[in-house]
């Protein structure tokens, strides 16, 4: 695992599809080197097509797919990796039954959570540090001292992941192994300058 950008994407920000794939491409050429696919209202059929036209623009922008939750639909489009859900397949069949066929990413949102994941795990995400609309059912935000309880307690990496912006980036990097963000990214204005920003913080090559 050589990224600490992870950008996760939502196609419900576009007006359509193909918006939302050129913000990918624009995202992945701008120095984003690993996506995780999660739309959980398609049919298998409807995500299995959109990951297969993601896989084409991964590859070409030399970056890593992540399929959150179908390991069926990450096998079919050979991806990189599989991110599992609390509510998914446990990480630890996943490991024994696949070998290092994928690299294996857990969502966590508990101390308890990331420890058990990270027995079997390549990373975990974290969340929510920051307030976010999209993990607002998962309580308070977290904040940076639980983010680094968390990156004492575990033996795989920690992205840190909710509510994280260019203004609050820097607050993370003693605590973490990377960022994930979806809107932080995917929702600004100026894409390829934003994901530049992140990586220079980052310290990231570009």
């Amino acid at each position: 695992m050589n990224f600490k950008l992870y950008l996760i994407g939502d196609r419900k920000l576009f007006s359509d599809e193909e918006a939302f794939l050129s913000a990918v491409d624009r995202a992945l050429k701008a120095g984003v080197k690993a996506f995780q696919l999660r739309e959980k209202d398609l049919t298998a059929k409807q995500y299995y097509y959109l990951a297969k036209k993601l896989r084409e623009i991964t590859k070409r922008n030399d970056a890593m797919l992540f399929i959150n939750d179908r390991i069926d639909i990450a096998l079919a489009v050979e991806a990189d990796g599989v991110h599992l859900p609390q509510s998914g397949f446990p990480p630890r069949i996943v490991r024994e039954v696949w070998k290092d066929r994928f690299l294996i990413g857990v969502s966590t949102h508990s101390i308890d959570e990331a420890k058990e994941a990270s027995e079997w795990a390549d990373f975990i995400t974290f969340s929510p540090i920051f307030h976010t609309p999209s993990k607002a059912h998962y309580g308070e935000p977290q904040g940076v001292e639980k983010l680094k309880e968390v990156k004492e307690s575990v033996k795989c990496k920690v992205f840190a992941l909710g509510g994280i912006k260019l203004e609050n980036v820097h607050e993370l990097i003693p605590y973490s192994d990377g960022i994930a963000l979806i809107s932080g990214i995917l929702a600004q204005r100026n894409i390829e300058g934003t994901v530049k920003k992140f990586k220079e913080i980052l310290g990231e090559n570009i």
